[in-house]
Formats: C-alpha cells, structure tokens, sequence
C-alpha cells in the first residue's frame, strides 16, 4: 500500500500533530452528499482509533478508493510479457471487511468498479489501508448511525481518556483506553532476583525495572491528552513506584510528571493482565478520577441499568425484540447500543437497529453507542449488544424472550450462549 497521493483527489494536507507529537484526530479532507443523501467522503486516519472509527463507516456494497500495490503484466516489443510491481488508484465495490487492530489496518475486498489502464473491471483485489492513507468512501445513502459515525471520527476534542499501567514485580502492561479502544501500547518484563540474605542485588533490579516503567510512560502515555493514569496491580509494587516515580520527577525536574501529578492514581487489582481492566473501572477511586469521561458515561449508564433490575425489574429492557417494542412504545429513556450491530450483514435488519437508535434520540431520550472494542462494549455484548432502561413499566415485555431476534429473514448472527439476568447483575456489581 502506498504511503503518497495524486494532489487531485483532494486539497493538500499536511497532518497535525499535538505538543507530545501524537496525532489528535481523523482527518475529513473532502466530501460531497446528494439531495438523497448519497456521495462520498476522504479521510485519512491518524491513529489507531480511527482506523475503528473507519471500520464502522464502511458496509458491504459501498465502494472504497485508495492508492495500492498491483501487479500487473506488460507486453514488451518482442512480444514477451513481464511483470512488474505498480503504484495505483484502485476503487473496488467492498465484499469483505477485515479489521486487524494489532497491524492497524483495514482490508477491504472486493472487485474493481472504476475503469483503469492496468486493472479490468471485476477483477478482484484487496486494498489495505494504514495509518496515513487516504481513503475515498462512497455510499448510496449516509443513514443516521454512517453520519454519526463520520462526525465522531472527526471529532477534534477526541483523545486517549484514561492510561492503565498493570503491574508486579518484574512485569508492567500499558494499556490506552480511548472512548472506542482498549488498546495495548506496550510491555516491560524484567527478570528479578530472589531475596538472600543480601538484597542488593534485588533492589538493583527493581531500579532498572521502575527506569524501565518510567521511560515507558513518557513515551507511550500522552500526558496532554490523558485524564487519568492509574497505576493498578495486586500488591505493593504500584504504590512503591509511583513514590518512587514523584521522587524521580523531583530529583530531575521533570516538570510533565509533576504537573500532572494528581492525573496518578493507584488502585488494587487482582492481576496485571487484560480483564483488571474492567474491575479497575468499577474502581470508586477510579471512577472519582475519570468522572467526566466516555468511558464513564457508558460504564454509570450499564451500573444504572443493572440496579434498575434489581429495584424495579418491570422498567428494563435487552434483546433486540424487547428493546423494539419498547421504542415503538416510546418507553425508552436510556438506549445502550454496541456498535457491532450496525456492522450486521442484512440489510434490513441493520436498518431496523439504526432506525431504533434515530427514534430513541429524536424522542429526547439518551442513545449510548458503546464500542464492542471497550471494556463497557464487552459488557454490554453479554445482554445481546442491545439493552434499554425505561421512562415506565412495561411488564408484558417479559412474555417476549431476551434474545429473540428482529424479523429479517434469518440473516441475524446470535450467540450460542445467553447468561441469565441474574448472572449478568453479579457479573458486573
């Protein structure tokens, strides 16, 4: 995949970046909508977020224009045919969609639409697209949840709400949650000596781990942009190092760690691997901290939902079929929504979600659209990605089954397992 562009398919760009040199936000570089709300729209993704932004914005059967690699066959003089490896625009009406977020990139598949001078038309090809490549999406129509989407990828104030460094003695995961991602970032794993009789040795391998932690934070968390750093693991090790992290930061001046001081929490959990990242959120201190995040938004709207089954089990609603009846009623004053449904491969059941979300909003009600790669998305998928709390009681939504499906000829992907209300209440309080 190539990594420049033709100067015509949109005005010239140069990125920008933050103070730290991290870039901040999707690029919109052109778009154009008919009257029937079809047309296209060039992006450029900046960073990892982005790409899962655009992962949600393309749908089977719209088209994608971007630079590539082919190769192609050329007839010389003689009459001999060689191959030779070209830089092309290629626009190809998508089939397939792969999302690799551990490479950051995007494959769309599917077959040339566009004539070109080394490609016939239906040949198939598959275009990957990474971080800074210019992307031309066109659609026949831009529904609610694809404009909703495009104005979130380009949203400006977006950033990387809360960093979470888990640790024990020898070993740190850094991960970035960012209102759509929970993304690992980076590792630092430090052989340790036992404890003899003389701990030199120890305390000597615990500085070059703690220098080790420390350089890791400075270059992987964006303090400019982060609220919250939690420091988080099952024993002691967190709380010595973060005394240990301010001692540094004074000795040396390292004004960036001081002045985001009170940004540093510590707080228990049991392990330093991927699942501390949802108890840490249901963390008190933690929630004081990253009060005003997305993040937290969706995670008290979920803990909302659940105490609403407890106390009043008559006004919640989940399932698709549940929460359908409970918008054509006009019931729903909380709507929580995983975006993987808007990824449905039938048409008309994808129409049928987007339609839910568009009516719930216009009604004054809260739509929550919570990423199914977030902790909270997660979460959310256990109560079939789709779930409501309800402005008054409609007990005869209990006659219809928490995961019966909506009515699109049997395209809808379920589950082969469903846990009961109350597995999911202890779950998640």
């Amino acid at each position: 995949q190539a990594k420049s562009f033709k100067r015509d398919v949109a005005p010239s760009y140069q990125p920008s970046t933050s103070s730290a040199g991290h870039f901040v936000s999707m690029k919109l570089l052109n778009k154009g909508f008919d009257k029937d709300g079809g047309g296209t729209a060039t992006l450029m993704c900046e960073e990892s977020e982005d790409l899962w932004h655009l992962y949600n914005m393309v749908a089977k059967g719209d088209t994608v224009k971007a630079s590539t690699v082919r190769k192609v066959q050329k007839e010389g003089s003689t009459g001999s045919v060689q191959t030779e490896t070209k830089k092309i625009q290629l626009t190809v009406d998508v089939k397939a969609i792969e999302y690799d977020s551990a490479g950051d990139c995007i494959r769309f598949s599917g077959r040339n639409c566009e004539e070109s001078q080394w490609v016939k038309l239906g040949a198939h090809h598959t275009l990957d697209i990474e971080l800074h490549n210019r992307i031309t999406i066109g659609k026949e129509c831009w529904d609610f949840m694809h404009l909703e989407a495009l104005d979130q990828a380009t949203d400006v104030h977006k950033s990387s709400e809360v960093a979470v460094v888990l640790l024990e003695a020898g070993t740190a995961n850094f991960h970035l949650l960012t209102t759509v991602l929970a993304k690992d970032v980076h590792r630092v794993c430090v052989a340790l000596p036992r404890k003899r009789v003389t701990t030199t040795g120890y305390d000597k391998a615990i500085v070059r781990f703690y220098e080790q932690v420390y350089s890791g934070i400075r270059d992987h968390v964006n303090l400019d942009l982060v609220k919250c750093v939690v420091l988080a693991g099952p024993g002691f090790v967190k709380d010595d190092f973060l005394t240990w992290m301010m001692n540094r930061a004074t000795q040396t001046g390292d004004s960036q760690i001081l002045q985001k001081k009170s940004a540093f929490v510590a707080a228990h959990a049991s392990c330093v691997h991927r699942q501390a990242l949802k108890e840490l959120l249901a963390d008190e201190q933690v929630q004081k901290s990253i009060a005003n995040t997305k993040a937290m938004e969706h995670l008290k709207a979920l803990e909302g939902f659940y105490q609403m089954v407890k106390n009043e089990p008559d006004r919640v609603c989940y399932g698709p079929k549940q929460v359908k009846e409970a918008v054509e009623k006009g019931a729903v004053s909380v709507l929580m929504v995983a975006d993987s449904l808007f990824r449905n491969a039938n048409v008309s059941t994808r129409r049928q979600y987007v339609g839910m979300a568009e009516t719930t909003r216009e009604s004054g009600a809260t739509v929550h659209i919570f990423s199914s790669q977030h902790v909270s998305g997660q979460q959310l998928a256990q109560l079939s990605g789709i779930a409501g709390i309800l402005r008054f009681p409609l007990p005869e939504l209990d006659d219809i089954a928490s995961d019966a499906g909506l009515s699109d000829g049997g395209g809808e992907e379920k589950d082969d397992y469903k846990p009961s209300m109350e597995e999911d209440t202890d779950a998640f309080m």
